[in-house]
C-alpha cells in the first residue's frame, strides 16, 4: 500500500523552523502501524513536530483521528473506538492534511 502526498504550500520558515502543509491521500488497504511518510515527503529532512488531520473520507471504515508518528515516520488512522484501523481495513480516498514542523 501506499500513500500520495500533495502539496498545499511550499515549506515556509518559522523561526528557526520549517512549516511544511501537504495533503495526504490513501490508496486502499491500511498497514498496521501507519503507513510510511517520511521527512522529506514532506519537504523537510527531518520532523520535530506535526498535526494530521482527516480532511475526506472514503473507504468502507470509520476514520475518526490521524496522528503522525515524528520517531518512527509514520501517519497512523485511529476509528472511533478509538483504535488504530485494522490491517487491510480498505481507506481508499481518504484524505489527511498533514502541518509539519522541522528542518
Amino acid at each position: 500500500m501506499a500513500v500520495s502526498v500533495a502539496n498545499v504550500q511550499t515549506p515556509k520558515v518559522a523561526g528557526d523552523q520549517r512549516v511544511s502543509v501537504k495533503t495526504v491521500t490513501f490508496d486502499n488497504k491500511y498497514v498496521t502501524g501507519g503507513e510510511p511518510l517520511t521527512p522529506a515527503d514532506l519537504g523537510l529532512r527531518y520532523v520535530n513536530f506535526a498535526i494530521a488531520t482527516v480532511s475526506a473520507v472514503g473507504g468502507t471504515v470509520n476514520v475518526a483521528q490521524a496522528s503522525y508518528d515524528t520517531t518512527n515516520s509514520k501517519l497512523l488512522l485511529f476509528d472511533e473506538t478509538p483504535g488504530q484501523v485494522a490491517s487491510e481495513a480498505d481507506v481508499s480516498g481518504i484524505k489527511v492534511q498533514v502541518v509539519a514542523w522541522g528542518k
